[in-house]
């Protein structure tokens, strides 16, 4: 069977997948979780299929409450049935769609096909994916890992909630309607631009890449301020209008850059792709940077790249952990 984007995933791993999905409903066992962590990890098809599975049994729950749900009985489908339902609205295949405007009914030669206009979804990103979602009003957004955004476009307005990760955000021109993306602080309003929000730090960072942006702090201050194209700023005031980085840019890429990045960070940031974990023995004596272009999804050759840099051990004490160890002092070292 052939997935969106054009994966090729057989039937062996779709069935593993609804396995798996029965095995994790309203569990919570760190071993079993471990497991999964290790059965996902093993092949990217793996977690192609798992979210498709997912979504599709969310969707089938969405639609058990409605009328045209309770009448075709989708969700008492198997899901090899519901693997097959195409889902024509923007951007459902990145995401699980938990509101629509308009629902109609189909038959063309196969199982249930269902034709919405989303204009009220949340669109979510498990670990290791980096999606793209192309909204009803021609704007784009590529979503970053383990990231989730709520859309609500309206008559006269188009309102973003990111409620976690990092998001890109290419707005499409529509003097109607104002562009706004709410974070907690405040929220920013674009003018036919494309910009970065990133919730992965400390702080809030908006990076604006074209155009122009307004940011609206929600504190006392109720600070607004413009930032023009190559800004980065935090919305609560941390950073005010640095110059922004072209390797920070890169992510959308699927590759992470770094520059002189402290060993430690370097870490937390691959670390958020992948479900195996790369974990430092102990903080080092020196201050260990790293610079360089590593595949997000391959912490092992993020690994093997910073121990030889270093020349660090690399141990697995279990299958879901990757262990760097700096190696014993000798006389007359530093390190």
């Amino acid at each position: 069977m052939t997935e969106p984007g054009g994966t090729e995933i057989p039937q062996s791993i779709h069935e593993a997948a609804e396995k798996w999905l029965a095995r994790r409903a309203g569990q919570s066992d760190p071993a079993l979780e471990r497991d999964f962590a290790l059965w996902i990890d093993a092949d990217p098809r793996h977690c192609v299929a798992y979210d498709l599975i997912k979504r599709n049994w969310q969707l089938g729950t969405l639609l058990q409450e409605r009328h045209v749900g309770r009448n075709r009985s989708l969700p008492r489908a198997p899901f090899w049935m519901r693997q097959k339902t195409h889902i024509a609205a923007a951007g459902l295949g990145a995401a699980v769609l938990l509101g629509v405007a308009s629902v109609s009914l189909l038959r063309f030669g196969g199982p249930l096909g269902i034709s919405t206009a989303a204009e009220a979804a949340v669109y979510e990103t498990a670990v290791g994916e980096i999606r793209t979602i192309s909204l009803a009003d021609g704007s784009t957004v590529i979503l970053d890992t383990a990231s989730r955004l709520r859309v609500q476009l309206s008559g006269s307005e188009r309102r973003l909630d990111l409620d976690r990760g990092r998001a890109r955000f290419e707005v499409a021109g529509d003097e109607r309607r104002v562009f706004r993306v709410r974070v907690a602080g405040g929220e920013i309003v674009a003018h036919g631009t494309m910009f970065d929000v990133s919730l992965i730090g400390a702080h809030p960072l908006v990076t604006v890449l074209n155009g122009s942006v307004e940011l609206h702090r929600s504190d006392a201050s109720a600070e607004t301020r413009a930032f023009g194209p190559g800004q980065s700023v935090a919305l609560d005031g941390h950073r005010t209008g640095q110059a922004a980085s072209a390797v920070e840019a890169r992510w959308v890429s699927g590759m992470l850059a770094l520059d002189a990045t402290p060993l430690a960070e370097a870490v937390a940031a691959i670390n958020r792709y992948n479900r195996i974990q790369i974990r430092l023995a102990e903080p080092f004596a020196m201050p260990l940077r790293v610079t360089g272009a590593f595949r997000v999804r391959d912490p092992e050759g993020f690994a093997r790249a910073v121990a030889a840099s270093f020349h660090l051990k690399m141990e697995r004490p279990d299958r879901a952990t990757i262990l760097l160890v700096a190696p014993p002092k000798r006389a007359g070292s530093n390190m």
